[in-house]
Formats: structure tokens, C-alpha cells, sequence
């Protein structure tokens, strides 16, 4: 049987034709997802995935240490109306560059596009750290995009590549706990980095991480051969209009969200909306037609548990982003430090973490990933609905409490769709299904954080333009920049009426993602289960070893068969 493992035979884009005189027979075989084979390269797991949470760390880290550090930047540098941008330049350039990781890293290997990854992150972190203004600390944000986006891609597709499905969900939740612990240290260093050293050591603190992370994965890291393409193979097959198309239109649509917290109906704001729309809409029909390998293969979309997962991988990730980037600023209008306002959200953080570690490692134990893909959106749901109830009179344990609820629900999503996802489809599509799930997760993350300000800027405009007295600037980078003097605000009838519209504003943002957690709530109940068995080949030092597909129980679904078409000679034809 034909490997579908880059080991086994040459990568090929699309559907190639070969002209001969003579064509061989073929015939049709039909096989469902156990007769798929994967090839396992000989690894120190123990050694391999610790780099490899080094590595995820320094993207996880880097989301979550710059949430309680924005305040005193904007009040640094300047640029409050470019607030959001820090975020969103990040999220909109790594977004965007999602669907080419898996891609060129199908071509070229994993280790030529993870290794330059790191590098440019690294850069991009040390700009950062470097910046005399607003404008300059955006566009290394975008750079560090560039890398963290790869090193984010990647580090899921080398899990794929090294581990088996069945066991993937146990080695991942070690990966995946990174973020959860990211969450607990980013906020709490970066308020501890911010108040008593410099809030430019949140992006300098990626450099020895990343350092020793980089060394240990060029020494220790082992994957299949991988057979590089010539240049000419490259530019006649590579779907570089497709790129182009799937890119711009996602820049241009995350452009307009962003652009939205000044007004929906200004022209550039429907501008770059439109055009987003239109160029994707555009890069998907040319996906279709195109005779390329496709940058996004339209068979990812083709069932309805793979269409299931990118639309609530999406929906998740806008709301997740929302609480992580705007609960450190409710904690702040309330009056803390952004040392303090990392503390409270430690409980959120840290049951995120272990729920995210528990999820993989129960999909692994019992080869189902429907059950806890329930349970995690229901719990989630009731978190974020109570969540809406915090204003500034809540009492300091339910502000701790409610937001834990949603942190426990919301963890474990990470890993568990991530499996659904590659069990429903071939091992050959593993790195482009993984990037595509990432461009979602990244589309609504940074969706999640554009119309959050947006809401936010509109609601709080309203409720402090009915204060008289109140002498702020309603404009979105004065609003920005007196989130933290609210507490200075004299007297105090009036600032409890300035705090109560603040509060108003994050509390809409709660109005708005409790019932797009409910929408997915019910959307995963049409999951579908698919067998987690494959056919395993371990290569090693002593060869290989053929590990056979374990007997299916005969309550589990063993997924779609696939149709093949094998080459047979004349005489077997006869």
C-alpha cells in the first residue's frame, strides 16, 4: 500500500497527470482512515517536547505578557488611538500568513520554515523592546507576527509529524499547557516587569527562551527525509495567485474590523470590509478552479465535521481573545496596578491550563473527543453568561469566580477539535488542515479583539457622553488613555458614574460572546466520531517497525472511506 507520507513517496501538488503510451491499469480501492499509514521518525520525546514548549511558550507568552502592559505603553509612548493596533498588528499579519506555513512547509520541510520562524521572532521581540514610539513598536508587533505565526504552525504540525493520532491528544496537551501557563506568568510578569523595571522587558524576555529553545530543537529534533523540490517544480506548481488572493483579502477584511472602532459607516471602514470580502471570496472560487496545488485544499471543507470545527475553531477563538485582552482592563478601571490586575486573573489562566492539559489527555484515554468538546462549551457558555452580571459595585470573589467558570469551559477547546479535525481527515493533509484551523483560530482571535474595542469605544462614548461635569476626551485613544486615571476622578459621585460607564463597556463585550458560545455549543453536537487508529510505521536506528491497527470496537464510527486509485500490471489486470 502506497504511504501518504512525504518518506514514502515524492510530494506532488494536485491532481499531476503522467503521459505514457502504454497506461497502466488501474483499479479503484476504497479505504477508510485506520488503512491510512504514517511513518514515525525515531525521537527523545522526553527531549523533543520540552524544546518544543520552549518554543510554544515564546508565542504564548508573547500574547498574554503584553495585555497588562498597554496602559503604561500608551501612557509611554504616546498613540492611545492606536491601541488595539498592538494587539491586532500581531494577530493580522500572522493570520494572514497562516494558510502558507503549512503549505511551504510541505515543500521545502518543517525545519526550513520552524528554524527561520524563530529567527524572525526573536528580532521582531527585540524591536519591540527597542521602540521609541507607537508607530515603530507596530510594525515590530507585525514582525513578531511573522514568527509567531510560524512557530504557532509549526510546532502543531512537527506533533503531528513525530506522534500518533491516538497518542497526539496526551503529547499535545503537554504543548498546549504552555498556554495555559503563559496565561498565569504572562500577565503577572508583565504587570511585575511593567511596575518595577520596564515594561520594554516583556518583549526582551523572549530572547533567552527562544535561544536555548532554538539549540536544543537543531540538535535534537528528528524528522522524516523530506525530498526538495527543484526551483522549476516549485514555481510551476505552487498556487502563488491563491496565496496572493487568500492574504490580501484577509488582511483587507481584518483592516476593516479594526478600522470599525472609529465607525461602521466610514468609507474606509467599508472599504477594506468590502474588499476583504470580495478578495476572499474571489481566493476561494480560484482554490476551486485552479489546476495548482491549492493553498487551502477544498476537500478540508467537504464534510460536515471538518465544517463544524473551522466555523466554532473561529467563533472560540473570538471569544477567548476577548476575555484575555479585555479582563486585565476591567480589573484596571477598577483601580489595578497592572501587577494586581495579573493576579486576578491567575485562577481564569491556571484552570484554562489544566482543563487544556486534561482535555487532550482524556481524548487519548478513551478515543473520544465529542464528549469533552460538549462539556467544554456548555461550562463555557454559563462562565461568559455570568461574566456579564461583573460591574464595578461585583464583590472581589465573584470577579475572581465568574471569569475561572469560563477559563475551566474555554480550555478544553484547544486540543480536542484539533484531533476531531485531523481524524476526520487523511495523514496527507495533516499540515494543511492544522494551518487552516489556525488561519480560523487567528481570524477570530483577531476579529474577537477589533469589535471588542469597537463595542467597547461605542458604549462607554454613550454612557460617559450623558455625564455632565466629566471632563474626558470621548475620541477612541482618550478613552485609552484615561482608563487608569479614573481613580482620580473627584469627586466621588462622579467617578463612581465614570467607572459604572467603563464597566458598561466591558460588560457589552460579555452580551455579545455569551450566545456565540451557545451557538457553538450546539453546532458540536453535530460532531461526528471517527476512529483515532492508524497504521503506524516506527522507523528507528534496527529499521522499521510496521505497528498494525489495533481491532475497532464496533461502536465507533471509523470514518469516511476514501477512493484511491493504485496501479496494477497487465497481468493482474487479466
Amino acid at each position: 500500500m502506497a504511504s501518504s507520507t512525504a518518506m514514502d513517496a515524492p510530494d506532488t501538488f494536485g491532481d499531476e497527470k503522467t503521459i505514457s503510451p502504454t497506461p497502466p491499469l488501474t483499479e479503484e480501492v476504497k479505504r477508510s482512515r485506520e488503512d491510512d499509514e504514517q511513518i514515525l521518525p525515531h525521537n527523545n520525546l522526553l527531549v523533543v517536547f520540552f524544546a518544543l514548549m520552549l518554543t510554544a511558550f515564546l508565542a504564548a507568552l508573547d500574547q498574554t505578557i503584553v495585555a497588562t502592559a498597554l496602559p503604561t505603553i500608551v501612557e509611554e509612548l504616546g498613540g492611545g488611538k492606536n491601541y488595539s493596533w498592538v494587539g491586532s498588528a500581531y494577530l493580522i499579519v500572522g493570520a494572514s500568513l497562516c494558510p502558507a506555513y503549512g503549505k511551504l512547509s510541505d515543500v521545502f520541510g518543517r525545519k526550513a520554515i520552524l528554524y527561520p520562524s524563530m529567527i524572525i521572532f526573536l528580532v521582531g521581540s527585540a524591536l519591540c523592546g527597542a521602540a521609541k514610539s507607537m508607530t515603530w513598536l507596530i510594525l515590530a508587533r507585525a514582525l513578531q507576527g511573522v514568527g509567531g505565526s510560524g512557530i504557532t504552525q509549526l510546532v502543531n504540525i512537527v506533533i503531528g509529524d513525530i506522534v500518533s493520532l491516538e497518542d497526539r491528544g496526551k503529547y499535545g496537551s503537554f504543548v498546549g499547557a504552555m498556554w495555559g501557563i503563559a496565561g498565569v506568568i504572562g500577565p503577572l510578569v508583565g504587570g511585575a516587569l511593567t511596575d518595577h523595571v520596564s515594561w520594554r522587558w516583556c518583549f526582551w524576555i523572549n530572547l533567552p527562551t527562544g535561544g536555548v529553545a532554538a539549540v536544543m530543537l537543531f540538535f535534537t529534533l528528528h524528522l522524516n527525509p523530506h525530498r526538495a523540490k527543484t526551483f522549476g517544480e516549485f514555481v510551476r506548481e505552487f498556487d502563488f495567485v491563491g496565496l496572493f488572493l487568500l492574504i490580501s483579502g484577509v488582511v483587507c477584511l481584518l483592516l476593516g474590523f479594526n478600522q470599525s472602532e472609529n465607525g461602521w459607516n466610514r468609507p474606509p471602514t467599508i472599504a477594506l470590509l468590502v474588499a476583504g470580502g470580495v478578495t476572499l471570496i474571489v481566493g476561494v472560487l480560484w482554490e476551486n478552479w485552479t489546476e495548482r496545488s491549492p493553498i487551502i485544499p477544498p476537500r478540508l471543507f467537504k464534510t460536515r465535521t471538518t465544517g463544524i470545527v473551522f466555523t466554532t475553531v473561529f467563533l472560540h477563538g473570538f471569544a477567548f481573545f476577548a476575555a484575555a485582552f479585555y479582563l486585565p482592563l476591567y480589573f484596571q478601571i477598577l483601580g489595578a496596578s497592572p501587577t494586581k490586575s495579573g493576579v486576578l486573573i491567575i485562577p481564569f489562566s491556571i484552570l484554562s491550563s489544566v482543563t487544556s492539559a486534561l482535555g487532550g489527555y482524556i481524548v487519548s484515554r478513551t478515543g473520544d473527543y465529542r464528549f469533552i468538546i460538549w462539556f467544554g462549551y456548555l461550562v463555557m457558555a454559563i462562565g461568559y453568561g455570568l461574566m456579564i452580571m461583573l460591574d464595578e459595585k461585583t464583590s472581589i470573589a465573584l470577579q475572581i469566580i465568574y471569569p475561572t467558570i469560563a477559563g475551566i469551559g474555554l480550555g478544553f477547546l484547544f486540543l480536542p477539535p484539533m484531533i476531531c479535525l485531523q481524524a476526520a481527515m487523511p495523514v496527507k493533509d495533516m499540515a494543511t488542515s492544522l494551518t487552516t484551523m489556525g488561519l480560523f483560530r487567528n481570524l477570530g482571535s483577531t476579529v474577537g479583539v477589533s469589535v471588542g474595542q469597537a463595542l467597547f469605544s461605542q458604549v462607554v462614548r454613550q454612557q460617559l457622553a450623558k455625564i455632565s461635569g466629566l471632563n474626558i476626551d470621548l475620541s477612541g485613544s482618550g478613552l485609552a488613555d484615561s482608563a487608569r486615571q479614573i481613580q482620580s476622578i473627584q469627586p466621588d459621585s462622579l467617578r463612581q458614574r465614570a467607572l459604572h460607564a467603563y464597566t458598561t463597556g466591558v460588560g457589552a463585550i460579555w452580551i455579545l460572546n455569551t450566545p456565540i458560545v451557545v451557538i457553538c455549543l450546539i453546532l458540536v453536537l453535530f460532531l461526528k466520531k471517527y476512529s483515532l487508529k492508524r497504521k503506524i510505521v516506527r522507523s528507528g536506528k534496527k529499521g522499521t517497525e510496521v505497528v498494525p491497527v489495533n481491532e475497532i470496537p464496533d461502536d465507533l464510527e471509523k470514518g469516511p472511506e476514501e477512493t484511491i486509485t493504485t496501479e496494477v500490471s497487465p497481468s493482474e489486470g487479466k
